[in-house]
């Protein structure tokens, strides 16, 4: 058995786990999936979120756990995966990167884009989520989110999602990762790719394993969302990480 947390990507919340979590659960894992601040059915006032709390909320939940937690980010769940792993190193069996953002010590969400405009791929996600005039706050409109981020899901669990995205705050995309090779370095990683990923495409992905070398890179012949779309498939790569790591 395992013990396992589940951190959500951006304009997302712990419900997009709905179709993950009792496969985890059956395998015998333990898992928690908080809602980051300001996220999903969370409280938090949106002036709060960002790196430092979104990483401090998973740190929070992995200290909740008996023993070493796996801890599994997905997407923009990455950035504040690897944060919270320089902080949590020695609680950590390990860390996979569900078509995560997967970034170096420095960089941000929008520095990656900038330094890999050689790659000449336009960001869906930049291009689809409207930003507010003060440019605090995006929210991502339902019928972009069902091409970007579920076009592998079947319409009625794609329409479900769309329907449930909420605005995210803006600043964790320009927030920089503070990584260490003491903290962030130690913790065994792991990649999950997606072939039909429309929100960070294939090439974005291979740039950042390339970058920052992983123990294993697993493939999908899925979307940005396989928690939805391929449920059984990424159930079964967890479990395989959690016995490979002794989580």
């Amino acid at each position: 058995m395992a013990n396992i947390v589940l951190v959500h990507g951006s304009f997302h919340g712990a419900w997009c786990w709905q179709k993950l979590l009792p496969l985890l659960e059956v395998r015998g894992h333990a898992v928690l999936a908080p809602d980051l601040p300001a996220s999903g059915g969370d409280d938090a006032p949106p002036e709060t979120a960002d790196l430092d709390s979104y990483a401090t909320r998973i740190c929070w939940a992995i200290d909740q756990m008996p023993d070493d937690v796996l801890l599994v980010g997905h997407s923009m769940g990455g950035i504040v995966s690897a944060q919270a792993s320089e902080r949590r190193a020695h609680r950590l069996a390990g860390c996979v990167y569900v078509n995560g953002l997967l970034l170096t010590d420095g960089a941000s969400r929008f520095s990656f884009l900038d330094a890999h405009a050689h790659l000449g791929i336009a960001s869906s996600v930049q291009a689809s989520m409207q930003v507010s005039e003060d440019g605090l706050a995006a929210t991502f409109p339902a019928a972009a989110a069902r091409e970007v981020f579920y076009n592998c899901c079947a319409p009625e669990d794609a329409e479900w999602a769309a329907g449930r995205l909420t605005p995210q705050r803006t600043k964790v995309f320009s927030d920089r990762l503070a990584l260490s090779s003491a903290g962030f370095g130690r913790v065994r990683r792991f990649y999950v790719e997606g072939l039909q990923d429309h929100a960070i495409p294939l090439a974005y992905q291979r740039a950042m394993t390339a970058e920052t070398p992983c123990e294993a890179v697993f493939t999908l012949e899925g979307d940005h969302s396989p928690f939805l779309s391929a449920p059984e498939a990424l159930a079964g790569i967890i479990d395989g990480v959690a016995a490979r790591t002794g989580a």
